[in-house]
């Protein structure tokens, strides 16, 4: 399936955002990894929705996202959605937070492939996040 994922009418260049496609694929579930550059929680916002326009986020089994934002006063704004893969989205951020990643929200789509993998989805999620992470170095 294509991932279209055209948004803001390609403003934003390249650099600025990038998907990783069936990353991790265990017992036919199938891990997407999207990054996008954001700066602020209404761009967080943003993105979100408008990735959810897309066919293939919307019809995925869950969008779990955290993001992490430098502000002008040098905090970090963190935050996240498990979107129903409870505790899923800790890992996400956790991932973010060790690779010291600030102005970014970080998107793993999962498909499931219609075997339960009890605690093994957070080991797929964490290494999802991090063959990502490792793509920024």
């Amino acid at each position: 399936m294509k991932i279209a994922l055209d948004l803001w009418d390609n403003k934003i260049p390249d650099f600025k955002r990038k998907i990783l496609q069936n990353v991790v694929v265990d017992r036919w579930s199938k891990y997407t990894v999207v990054w996008w550059f954001v700066e602020s929680r209404e761009e967080v916002k943003k993105f979100i929705k408008a990735m959810l326009q897309d066919k293939y986020f919307r019809k995925a089994t869950h969008n779990t996202y955290a993001y992490r934002i430098q502000q002008e006063n040098w905090s970090i704004l963190e935050s996240k959605n498990d979107d129903w893969e409870t505790g899923a989205w800790n890992c996400v951020l956790r991932e973010l937070q060790r690779a010291d990643a600030v102005n970014i929200v970080l998107v793993v789509t999962r498909y499931f492939g219609w075997v339960k993998l009890q605690a093994d989805r957070f080991k797929n999620v964490i290494d999802a996040s991090k063959i990502f992470l490792k793509e920024l170095d």
